[in-house]
């Protein structure tokens, strides 16, 4: 059983469910009354991280993370809210487990941590970008008005508080099927721009998932986004970072050409990653190698003016309950990581 617990959190983490996960026990989180200010900076290139997650609610380790994010050439931190009726995307978890625990206690906080993580980060000279997560109940189905009302709702949170970037949801290929752009995406945008006024980006997955073929590429439109977002990594497949280069050229070729295509304003690599913890050891993977996954993208990347963002997998602990958790990447294995991202986040990007 000790093992199953593990694979039970990172697979609510990938449906969107651990913008809910914090320590047993809390209160809500301290919130300003007043709007604290996204730091008035100028962005060329949006450069930060990707938590999966609603942020700490410890604040004064929060600001410390914040702090040395921006020590590394950071300037932007990429995170997402809940999901309409996320009671039912914890089904198959027994009622008296830790997790279901957890989510009772902070469903009625969610907002007021989600506006303290943005407040902390504004305080800490960090521009936010907000998303949505999703689930997909099996023994319910979510109505596409429900999803569509908490987009908006924030969105207009996202509008209050100056969020720099805002994304529908994260990955909504994996809920609508790889036409998601062209329909749903499509319908829900002008009701965005409605409530937000800042930009807005499409979080796809990966390229795979946002074009599976590349002979029917009117299953995409990604018209009045101002960036297609994508994710890149080698994942848990046999793939090997000898393939990786190549396969990263045919894979930004394809996102960049859509971008052009739709008269996006550029495209923004908006997760990256090689492995998570959990296949290290199946795939003889180390901290070296994964290290060299985020200096492949970084390098690739950096050769195009269209990519004007770069966000790696949270590899600092930013979560709200800890990484290690639900599988995401530890500080103390991801140092070499750090080496990497902080070299070209101040030096080249």
């Amino acid at each position: 059983m000790k093992l199953k617990i593990p694979i039970i959190l990172i697979t609510l983490v990938g449906l969107g469910v651990g913008g809910f996960f914090v320590y047993k026990n809390i209160t809500a989180p301290k919130v300003e009354k007043r709007v604290v200010p996204a730091p008035s900076t100028q962005v060329s290139v949006y450069k930060g991280v990707w938590t999966p997650t609603l942020l700490s609610k410890n604040s004064i380790k929060l600001a410390s993370k914040m702090r040395k994010m921006k020590a590394m050439g950071m300037n932007t931190v990429f995170f997402q809210g809940a999901p309409p009726q996320v009671e039912h995307c914890l089904e198959g978890v027994p009622p008296d487990h830790e997790l279901a625990k957890i989510m009772k206690e902070i469903i009625p906080i969610e907002k007021e941590l989600m506006i303290s993580n943005i407040q902390i980060a504004h305080k800490n000279g960090l521009k936010v970008a907000l998303t949505m997560s999703k689930c997909m109940p099996k023994s319910k189905d979510i109505p596409l008005e429900a999803w569509n009302a908490r987009v908006i709702e924030l969105a207009e949170l996202a509008e209050e508080h100056e969020v720099e970037l805002f994304a529908p949801m994260n990955e909504p290929e994996v809920l609508f099927g790889p036409s998601a752009s062209a329909t749903w995406g499509q319908d829900i945008l002008p009701r965005i721009k409605e409530v937000y006024h800042g930009k807005i980006i499409w979080k796809g997955g990966a390229p795979g998932d946002i074009e599976p073929d590349p002979r029917n590429p009117n299953l995409t439109n990604f018209s009045g986004y101002d960036y297609l977002g994508f994710t890149l990594g080698i994942g848990s497949g046999p793939s090997t970072l000898e393939a990786f280069p190549q396969s990263i050229d045919h894979q930004l070729d394809t996102m960049l050409s859509l971008a052009e295509r739709d008269n996006c304003e550029g495209v923004i690599i908006s997760e990256f990653y090689g492995r998570l913890p959990q296949d290290w050891e199946k795939r003889a993977w180390s901290e070296e190698k994964e290290a060299r996954v985020h200096e492949i993208v970084l390098e690739k990347g950096s050769k195009y003016d269209e990519i004007v963002g770069f966000f790696a997998l949270d590899f600092l602990g930013l979560s709200s309950f800890g990484g290690e958790k639900i599988g995401l990447p530890v500080p103390e294995n991801s140092l070499k990581t750090q080496e990497v991202i902080e070299k070209y986040f101040t030096e080249i990007l």
